[in-house]
């Protein structure tokens, strides 16, 4: 389960649980939907999120490309120890900036 706010311009995913296979498709509507026109800004709040396994991890990457391709960005908060040492290891956290809670997420937007 995930959920979905705005603040301000920029939309805050909260996942519930591990971001895997399983439920990333529901998150990618969930953003999908919500973002048809203007320039992306998202930051997906990892603090209730213990675990991202391959898929997790892709669907970050093409998260933060499609946000690239359109002007904006991606953001990461949050992030507890083994999801940190994860997106290290397997590089993508060299491509998606991490900020350690969401008011300096979205502060890094203004």
């Amino acid at each position: 389960m995930a959920r979905l706010d705005k603040h301000g311009s920029v939309y805050v995913v909260r996942s519930e649980g591990p971001l895997r296979a399983e439920s990333i498709g529901p998150i990618g509507e969930m953003i999908g939907s919500k973002l048809t026109g203007g320039v992306p800004a998202i930051v997906v709040d990892f603090s209730d999120t213990p675990l991202i396994d391959s898929r997790g991890l892709e669907w970050l990457l093409g998260l933060s490309d499609e946000c690239c391709r359109r002007g904006g960005c991606l953001r990461l908060c949050n992030v507890g120890e083994l999801c940190d040492d994860l997106l290290r290891i397997t590089g993508v956290g060299a491509h998606i900036e991490t900020f350690p809670d969401l008011t300096t997420a979205l502060g890094s937007f203004a």
